[in-house]
């Protein structure tokens, strides 16, 4: 997968990204905990030494130096604290089953529906048909405009990053690219050969954005993953590209190594549509159908999630199926927000309904473990050692761990190539 360039309109996406999803997150937690008489002691947006704090009343409010989470400090939260910080009366230990599996649970519920909320937004905002790149491939196949990409090379394929991903795999080879109406099921097949585009957005780049590449340093762009494009011209001096802009102007322009970012792409734009969740294309919706599919919304993507982690685990999976880290989610963020609004919000939609979704499933250090011990206390009738579940709590950290580090280095082993 080829990043998108990032930038400061890039940057400010990410950071509202995490900003929203992690706020709502600890707020659910933070709310019923105050409505529940519980003792909060600290609200914390982030990880890390404090950037930020104030305090009132009995709850410190801070905003921490790494943003990849935030959580709630409630008092006797593990029931081995000890006064003053076992919170007395009120401690988390000492609230009643139904109060603490509430506050546990509201969190993940919270992002749920913080999903169903941007999707409705999307459904009611609506897009207008995508359109076909002037000068593409498929303006030279007689493509026009009303028609939505739905598979690469028998693959379906329908949202744009995973057409990316499929082209970048076929390598500029001649492919089949499946079309389908916009807002209708008729379905047309064509066969095009892939361009290598030039896609750095930087603004010293001696290349027009999207120009089409046609010789590189005097050879013939080879049939390769653009990761590994510049394995075929050893050596560190500076490229010499010849280029064919949309308009048909040609030019040479002489790059630093470093400078280069490229694509394969067949002119498709779809831009205006929705990337990320393509069924939200189409019309406005009115707003009460925009509010009832949002809600509907929700869980159907859960199934689907739970869907594609049975693939992966029956090995079925295709190259377009796999876990995302914070470095593929960042990616994945980086080029939606400089796609379209409807992009963005859907996508910050997808990745809200994955972390409530992860937070609720029975993993201890999680809510969803949290809460699976009190649903034991309830079964047992008594607690179990504080102890020994802080011990559990603790595996699960590790093991959540070592699956961050096992997808952040798929997140990278995928975006060069």
């Amino acid at each position: 997968m080829i990043p998108f360039s990032w930038s400061w309109q890039s940057i400010g996406g990410i950071a509202l990204m995490l900003l929203l999803v992690i706020v709502i997150h600890e707020l659910g937690h933070f709310v019923t905990a105050k409505r529940a008489g519980i003792c909060v002691e600290e609200f914390a947006v982030g990880f890390g030494p404090r950037l930020l704090s104030w305090r009132r009343g009995e709850t410190l409010y801070s905003l921490r130096l790494i943003p990849a989470g935030g959580f709630v400090r409630m008092a006797g939260m593990t029931g081995l604290e000890e006064p003053p910080h076992d919170g007395g009366a009120r401690g988390f230990i000492r609230a009643s089953l139904g109060r603490r599996a509430v506050v546990i649970l509201a969190g993940g519920v919270m992002n749920l529906v913080l999903a169903a909320v941007l999707f409705a937004i999307v459904l009611a905002i609506g897009t207008p048909a995508p359109g076909i790149e002037p000068g593409g491939a498929l303006a030279g196949a007689g493509v026009r405009g009303g028609v939505t990409i739905v598979g690469v090379g028998g693959h379906r394929t329908p949202t744009l990053l995973g057409i990316r991903d499929r082209l970048q795999q076929d390598a500029g080879r001649p492919v089949s690219i499946q079309l389908q109406a916009y807002g209708g099921r008729r379905l047309r097949t064509v066969r095009v050969r892939p361009q290598l585009h030039w896609v750095n957005l930087a603004p010293h780049s001696a290349i027009p954005l999207n120009a089409t590449l046609t010789a590189i340093d005097g050879a013939a762009v080879p049939h390769r993953p653009p990761g590994s494009l510049l394995g075929r011209f050893p050596g560190r001096a500076p490229l010499r590209i010849a280029y064919r802009t949309a308009g048909g102007r040609r030019g040479v322009a002489t790059v630093p190594r470093q400078a280069f970012v490229v694509a394969w792409t067949v002119g498709y734009i779809q831009y205006p549509g929705n990337i990320v969740l393509p069924q939200f294309t189409g019309p406005p919706r009115p707003l009460p159908q925009a509010l009832a599919l949002g809600l509907l919304a929700v869980p159907l993507q859960v199934g689907a999630i739970f869907a594609s982690l049975w693939v992966m685990v029956a090995g079925h999976a295709g190259p377009a199926v796999h876990l995302a880290g914070p470095i593929g989610i960042a990616d994945a963020t980086s080029v939606a927000v400089q796609v379209s609004p409807v992009a963005y919000l859907s996508l910050v939609g997808l990745i809200s309904v994955n972390l409530g979704l992860f937070n609720l499933l029975p993993i201890p250090f999680l809510d969803g473990g949290r809460f699976a011990f009190i649903a034991l206390e309830w079964v047992r009738r008594r607690r179990f050692d504080p102890r020994r579940e802080a011990m559990v709590h603790l595996v699960g950290l590790a093991l959540i761990l070592m699956l961050a580090i096992y997808v952040t280095y798929g997140d990278i082993t995928r975006l060069v190539g």
